[in-house]
């Protein structure tokens, strides 16, 4: 077959795999993005590779995986435009005194215990390629441990009817403020490790303080422009589409990954039937076919047989439990702290602990980058799976336990 005949096939099979995978998700109460990444470590080299490794090279070879890596990318930067689009700027202000506990709990925690670990654990383990400093390869793995993916726990709150509660209020401020200081702290890892030193950092920073200028006056134009043409039409989506290039180009030509010009631009447009109508045009075909590439190329990189030896199995082992203990732990206490009620509390923490799209996203700049090797790529996917997959579940268990509660309190302060 032509390479354009094998590049059909793959993408046929993977959205079929994935398809049948959200079927499967749907019905054990998992979001889409789990099936996706298992699709991928099915495809990939820990089962399909290593069953059938001739059909593997000939279906996934090198040179297709190049193709599909550089389609998800552009299916990337076009959903993280539309994680902008839909970041709930009005909503910080109505919890934010709650919702800035639980993000800095959140983030300051998990960072630190995996900073901790990554800095002892690294040199030992081999996590870093040569050449990394271990300090910068530890607080990358610290930022890692500290996401929450906002778009996953968005979608989980939607789809569990928790939007308008109080606890999915607060979950959905601190996990927008979570992503927006992750994607700042990730600029200056990745600005500190790049290969101009300090001069890099600084290109990179200055570069984002003038993008945030521009995008700061652009906004303001926009929202004049946008009120006078109907959004519908197609010139919304060509200014979009131009504004779009180039945001995700300038952020790349200065060392930062394409992903931050977009999410950028996307929480610029101001909000309104404008924003509303390029997120129902551009979300379907990137959420059906260019996303689930992504998370399926992340999980063709993933090679869980890395993962041997009491040494690597005990630190992603390690890493699970501190992920676990420094996201769910830390905001759930900071809840409860803040006046949340043990329930609520523990709920915002369940929330918060799911990490798998934009810790993926995170992991899969710094494996470009050379921040981090493949074992401990796949040790960080694992995370990912894990802390996702506990929500669901999770929250059904504290659910169980608040109803027991109610009753039991009704029957003692009931009258004798």
């Amino acid at each position: 077959m032509s390479t354009t005949a094998v590049l059909l096939l793959a993408l046929l099979l993977v959205v079929l795999a994935c398809r049948a995978a959200h079927a499967v998700c749907k019905r054990i109460g998992q979001p889409p993005v789990i099936g996706e990444i298992l699709v991928g470590i099915i495809l990939g080299p820990s089962l399909f590779g290593a069953l059938a490794p001739g059909a593997h090279a000939s279906l996934f070879g090198p040179g297709l995986l190049a193709v599909i890596d550089g389609v998800s990318q552009i299916g990337l930067v076009l959903f993280m435009f539309t994680v902008g689009l839909e970041f709930p700027i009005g909503r910080l202000r109505s919890t934010a005194r709650v919702g800035l506990a639980v993000s800095g709990a959140g983030m300051v925690v998990p960072l630190a215990l995996g900073f901790a670990f990554a800095l002892w654990s690294g040199p030992r383990l081999d996590l870093f390629p040569g050449g990394v400093d271990p300090r910068i390869g530890a607080l990358f793995i610290g930022l890692l441990l500290s996401i929450t993916a906002f778009p996953v726990m968005a979608r989980m709150i939607a789809d569990h009817g928790h939007v308008t509660t109080r606890f999915g209020s607060v979950s959905l401020t601190a996990g927008a403020l979570d992503d927006a200081a992750a994607w700042i702290l990730l600029a200056a890892v990745l600005a500190a490790f790049g290969t101009g030193g300090d001069a890099a950092a600084l290109i990179a920073l200055g570069g984002l303080a003038a993008l945030a200028a521009v995008l700061f006056a652009v906004r303001r134009w926009a929202r004049h422009w946008f009120d006078t043409r109907d959004p519908g039409r197609d010139a919304v989506l060509v200014a979009a589409a131009l504004a779009l290039l180039a945001a995700a180009w300038f952020t790349e030509l200065i060392g930062v990954h394409a992903v931050f010009g977009a999410f950028a631009l996307g929480a610029a447009v101001p909000r309104g039937a404008a924003a509303e109508a390029l997120s129902e045009r551009i979300r379907p075909l990137t959420t059906v076919l260019f996303l689930p590439l992504f998370f399926v190329h992340s999980g063709m990189n993933t090679d869980l047989g890395l993962i041997t030896g009491p040494g690597l199995l005990a630190g992603a082992a390690a890493l699970v439990a501190l992920a676990f203990a420094g996201k769910l732990g830390a905001c759930t206490t900071a809840a409860r702290l803040a006046g949340e009620s043990w329930a609520d509390a523990a709920r915002i923490g369940c929330y918060m602990n799911a990490r798998g799209l934009m810790q993926l996203v995170a992991l899969d700049i710094g494996l470009r980058a050379g921040l981090v090797d493949q074992a401990a790529y796949a040790m960080i996917v694992v995370v990912a799976v894990a802390t996702t997959c506990f929500t669901a579940p999770g929250l059904a268990v504290i659910d169980r336990l608040a109803r027991r509660r109610i009753p039991e309190r009704e029957t003692v302060g009931a009258p004798a």
